[in-house]
């Protein structure tokens, strides 16, 4: 039976969200297929998996890349440092270093290269960088700045994963960086499936950042997209959930032919089949984790909007504790906006039992990549308004590529609460439209993005990827 080494970056099996759930889905339906999960994460930490392992998965493997971790490997030469050094060019350009980092890593690819910290070589060459380009900065802030963007990269580097048939990095960035690894250790294929794009991710969270100095913020931002253009180059295939992820990857990636869309599915049958109750008062649901990233509080400004025209109930359905001071900041806003009685907190739930209750969902995200609750809603015939995010628009709207035309909902931009609000409002009043936008969705769904066609595109992948490692 094929063995898939599966790799998840802060996600699976210990955070909820959409990855995850996608993870799960994966892997229990793709029961012809044993599973090594390998989960990659910052720092050691008791925590309880959220999600139970379908009988599939036969191995779990954790690894912590700012973990001080010893390795009974040969330690790197100074040869390898100064090529390294050598090929490090300011500023750097992605696709060069990754090209010559490929080379580098295919000729040494199971020694410890951690021990880089220890040598000469090491010292000598951050010393003419800094020499180089910033001898006006703080010799200290930059060497403990250096030794923090090395550490979890040269761990990726070097740690030993178990020996997999395929190995599938739900990521670029360091799990990518460690199924590559892998897969010149080991001689077998590995493939990337991107949801968000990694190092776009990380170069909005370092432009928003205040811990890193301005002077070493694009240091960081071009070591991300390096890991992501190294990681594309040498994986066998990389796909992604829709088109506009495509042509970001396209900037960093030399071989277009690789890239593959496979789009996220959900059960329709088992959505479709959910039976909707008629409330006698607008009943508007938000499903996912109350973060930052959900924008809620966006939502609720546009709540309270739509409140002071008709009667509506709101409620946000998903964990609440993964970011405990957000939370309380939601709690004190409703208070502020007088929104107690209209807005409901209810933890995590069971969705399936809620769907039959909505008559709208709404997504305020500044971030998303293919989300799955507007897929589940579209099934059950529930009408949508998300934010220009990911590939939102292409699930609302329409791709116009083998797709089901019109609208299931509208597109607002993020942070545009009055827009949102308006759209809540013309939902509510348009009862023809609100009839379309549901036969529309469940069509679209029923065609584009189901289960078992994702499933059997993840299947045929695995096994092209590991038949052409073979020829």
């Amino acid at each position: 039976m094929l063995r898939v080494g599966i790799l998840f970056e802060g996600t699976f099996p210990y955070v909820r969200g959409g990855v995850s759930s996608w993870g799960k889905t994966l892997m229990s339906g793709l029961d012809d297929i044993e599973f090594t999960v390998i989960h990659v994460g910052a720092n050691p930490e008791r925590r309880l998996p959220k999600y139970k392992f379908s009988k599939n998965i036969k191995d779990f493997f954790e690894f912590f890349i700012f973990s001080d971790y010893t390795y009974n490997k040969p330690p790197l030469t100074d040869s390898i440092v100064k090529e390294i050094s050598d090929n490090i060019i300011y500023p750097f350009e992605e696709k060069y270093m990754s090209s010559k980092l490929y080379e580098i890593l295919k000729r040494n690819n199971n020694i410890d290269f951690t021990k880089m910290f220890q040598m000469n070589s090491y010292w000598d060459a951050i010393l003419s960088m800094y020499k180089k380009f910033i001898p006006y900065e703080n010799f200290n802030y930059y060497y403990w700045n250096t030794r923090s963007m090395l550490i979890p990269f040269l761990n990726s580097l070097t740690i030993d994963i178990p020996e997999c048939d395929v190995y599938h990095s739900v990521t670029t960035g360091y799990a990518g960086l460690i199924a590559l690894m892998a897969s010149l250790r080991y001689k077998k294929p590995f493939i990337i499936t991107e949801h968000g794009i990694y190092h776009r991710e990380r170069q909005l969270e370092l432009l928003r950042s205040k811990w890193v100095k301005d002077e070493y913020r694009m240091s960081w931002i071009k070591l991300f997209n390096t890991i992501s253009a190294l990681t594309y180059n040498s994986a066998s295939l990389v796909t992604t959930l829709f088109y506009k992820n495509q042509q970001v990857e396209k900037e960093l990636c030399y071989d277009h032919s690789k890239l593959e869309l496979i789009p996220n599915g959900v059960d329709y049958k088992k959505f479709a089949s959910i039976q909707k109750i008629k409330n006698d008062i607008f009943t508007i649901g938000l499903v996912g984790r109350v973060v930052e990233i959900k924008d809620i509080k966006t939502a609720l400004k546009a709540i309270k909007v739509v409140s002071e025209s008709i009667k509506i109930k709101f409620y946000v359905l998903g964990p609440t504790d993964e970011e405990p001071d957000y939370f309380n900041e939601c709690l004190e806003m409703i208070n502020v906006l007088e929104l107690e009685g209209i807005v409901e907190f209810t933890g995590n739930v069971n969705v399936l039992e809620w769907y039959s209750k909505l008559d709208l969902v709404l997504l305020s995200s500044v971030s998303e990549g293919q989300p799955l609750v507007l897929l589940e809603a579209m099934s059950v015939g529930i009408p949508c308004i998300a934010t220009d995010v990911g590939a939102c628009s292409e699930i609302i709207n329409g791709s116009g590529v083998d797709d089901v035309e019109g609208k299931c909902g509208y597109i607002v931009k993020s942070k545009d609460f009055m827009d949102m609000a308006k759209k809540i409002i013309n939902i509510f009043e348009d009862e023809k439209f609100y009839k379309n936008a549901s036969i529309i969705g469940k069509k679209r769904v029923e065609k584009k993005y189901n289960l078992p066609q994702m499933l059997e595109n993840y299947r045929n992948a695995y096994k092209m990827v590991v038949e052409k490692w073979q020829e």
